[in-house]
């Protein structure tokens, strides 16, 4: 018997490393929890800790899934969006925005601007976990 739900999981669930799930997050805390959820599914995750970078490690390491923070250092997260969306290598990348921001006007940019999904902070990690899952199977490669 399992002693939590997400080890069930990782054991019916077929672990892929080759996926990559790339973070962009500036918050260390959110990160690391964004980062296990990443591990949970059995995913490769890289962390980028502000727009541009996430950015480059995006053109540089194809992820099969983005999940952007939307308000970054450098940029924002409609900023981040539409540079991925206009550049070939990345155009088809799923993106999940996650946010403090519940502003109907932020989220329907942020869709305008190509993201998948858009969950309000903080998101429980059973919550993540199921999304991540969800979206990388979905994801068009």
């Amino acid at each position: 018997m399992f002693k939590y739900w997400w080890q069930k999981m990782a054991n019916t669930r077929k672990i892929d490393p080759s996926v990559k799930v790339l973070i962009i997050e500036d918050n260390q805390v959110d990160a690391r929890m964004f980062e296990k959820a990443v591990h949970i599914c059995g995913f490769t995750s890289l962390i980028a800790w502000d727009g541009q970078s996430g950015i480059e490690m995006a053109q540089n390491h194809t992820p099969r899934l983005i999940i952007l923070d939307y308000q970054l250092p450098d940029m924002n997260g409609d900023q981040v969006l539409k540079w991925l969306r206009c550049k070939k290598e990345t155009a088809k990348e799923a993106v999940m925005v996650l946010s403090i921001l519940d502003n109907s006007d932020v989220i329907i940019k942020s869709f305008e601007n190509g993201a998948d999904q858009y969950f309000k902070k903080p998101i429980d990690l059973k919550t993540l976990v199921r999304q991540i899952t969800l979206m990388v199977d979905k994801a068009h490669y």
